[in-house]
C-alpha cells in the first residue's frame, strides 16, 4: 500500500510529458506553413464554363418542293450544367426561292410544348449562300438539364403567296427522316455562336426574271392586257426606279399613237408608269414597244414585285392582231417569259429582245 504514491507521481509525469511533446509539435507545424490542393476525381470536360447544345433535325416532307417547308428540330445539352432554354436562339437557314413576300412560321407538334416557343422569319442581309431568311426558334423559359433533349417535332414555315420553296438548295436542309446532328443548323446562347457553322457571305450579284400572263382572252380586239410580275432572282435588294420594262408588238394598221393605263398593281399603280416607243428599223414581231417604268419601291432578294395588269390600245381604237407579236403569249396564268425584257438603268438584263 506504501507504493501507490510513487504509481501516482508516475502517471502524472508522464502526461505532462506527453502534453509537452504536444505543444511543441503544434508550435513546430505553426512556425512551418504547408499548402494543400484539392484535387477533384472528376475533371471538368468544359473549362471554359460555356454551354454544350447539338442540334439535331429531319425533314417531315421528305424534301419535296412546295409552298411549305416541314420540318424538325431536336435540341440537345451534352454538357454536364443545366442551361437556360430562355437565353437560346436556333436558326434553320434557307432561301425565298419561291418568291414570296409573306413567309410564316408554325409549330404544329412540340413533345416540348409549342405554347413555349416564339418563332419568326428574319431576312439575311448580306445574303448567304443558300440562305436569304432564316427560321428563328427561341424558348420563352425552361431550363434544359445535363442530358436531356427539347425536342421540336413539328415546325413548318410557308409562302402565303403559293411559291415554291426547293429545299434541296437551301443551306441548313438535310434529307434525314429521322434526328441526326446538323451543322448547318446554328444555336447560340445570347449572342454567341455555340453550334453548328452559318453559311458563307454570298457574292453580290444584280439579277432578275419577268412572268407574263395574257389577260386579254381575244387576240383581236382593240386593246392589249399583258400582266406582269418581277421577280429578284440577286444576291442584293432591287430598286425599282433603276428598272424599266418592255412589252414588244406591231401596231398592225391604223394609228400609232397609244394609251397606256394601270389598272391594278400590288405595289401600288401610282408608282407604274407606262410609255411607247417605236422601234425603227422595225424587227421581226415588233415595230413598237410599250415601256413600264416605277416611281419607287424595293424588291428584297427572293421577292417579287407583286402582279402589274397593263393595258393600252391605240388612239383611234383599231385593232391589234397580237399573234405575231413578240411578247405575246397564250399563257392566261404567269409564268416565266425572256420575250418581256427588263433593263437596269437602261441595260438589257433579262429577256431577248426582238
Amino acid at each position: 500500500m506504501r507504493r501507490a504514491p510513487v504509481v501516482a507521481t508516475a502517471v502524472v509525469l508522464l502526461l505532462v510529458a506527453l502534453t509537452s511533446a504536444a505543444v511543441a509539435a503544434f508550435t513546430s507545424g505553426a512556425s512551418n506553413p504547408q499548402t494543400f490542393t484539392a484535387v477533384s476525381p472528376f475533371p471538368d470536360p468544359d473549362p471554359t464554363g460555356e454551354p454544350t447544345l447539338t442540334a439535331q433535325s429531319r425533314t417531315n416532307d421528305g424534301g419535296a418542293s412546295g409552298s411549305q417547308v416541314q420540318l424538325g428540330i431536336n435540341l440537345r445539352n451534352t454538357g454536364t450544367a443545366a442551361v437556360d432554354l430562355s437565353t437560346v436562339r436556333i436558326r434553320y437557314w434557307f432561301a425565298n426561292d419561291g418568291g414570296g413576300d409573306s413567309i410564316v412560321p408554325d409549330c404544329y407538334f412540340a413533345a416540348f410544348g409549342c405554347d413555349r416557343l416564339s418563332l419568326a422569319i428574319k431576312t439575311v442581309r448580306p445574303v448567304r449562300v443558300d440562305a436569304d431568311r432564316y427560321l428563328q426558334v427561341s424558348f420563352d423559359d425552361g431550363s434544359l438539364a445535363a442530358g436531356a433533349a427539347a425536342t421540336l417535332d413539328q415546325l413548318a414555315f410557308r409562302d402565303q403567296s403559293g411559291g415554291t420553296f426547293v429545299q434541296s438548295s437551301h443551306y441548313s436542309f438535310l434529307d434525314r427522316g429521322s434526328f441526326t446532328d446538323n451543322p448547318t443548323v446554328t444555336v447560340y446562347v445570347g449572342d454567341t455562336l455555340v453550334w453548328g457553322t452559318e453559311p458563307a457571305v454570298a457574292p453580290v450579284t444584280t439579277s432578275l426574271e419577268v412572268a407574263y400572263a395574257n389577260l386579254d382572252g381575244n387576240d383581236h380586239d382593240a386593246q392589249i392586257k399583258p400582266g406582269l410580275r418581277l421577280h429578284n432572282t440577286g444576291t442584293t435588294d432591287l430598286a425599282l426606279a433603276d428598272v424599266t420594262l418592255r412589252y414588244w408588238f406591231t401596231k398592225d394598221s391604223g394609228d400609232g399613237t397609244f394609251q397606256g393605263f394601270c389598272d391594278y398593281a400590288q405595289l401600288g399603280c401610282s408608282k407604274v408608269t407606262t410609255s411607247f416607243a417605236a422601234v425603227s428599223p422595225a424587227r421581226p414581231g415588233a415595230d413598237s414597244y410599250l415601256q413600264a417604268g416605277f416611281t419607287g419601291g424595293t424588291v428584297e432578294v427572293g421577292g417579287t414585285s407583286g402582279v402589274i395588269q397593263l393595258r393600252f390600245n391605240k388612239s383611234d381604237f383599231s385593232d391589234f392582231d397580237e399573234t405575231d407579236d413578240h411578247s405575246h403569249g397564250s399563257n392566261t396564268e404567269y409564268a416565266v417569259t425572256p420575250r418581256v425584257t427588263a433593263y437596269l438603268n437602261g441595260t438589257l438584263i433579262w429577256g431577248t429582245e426582238p
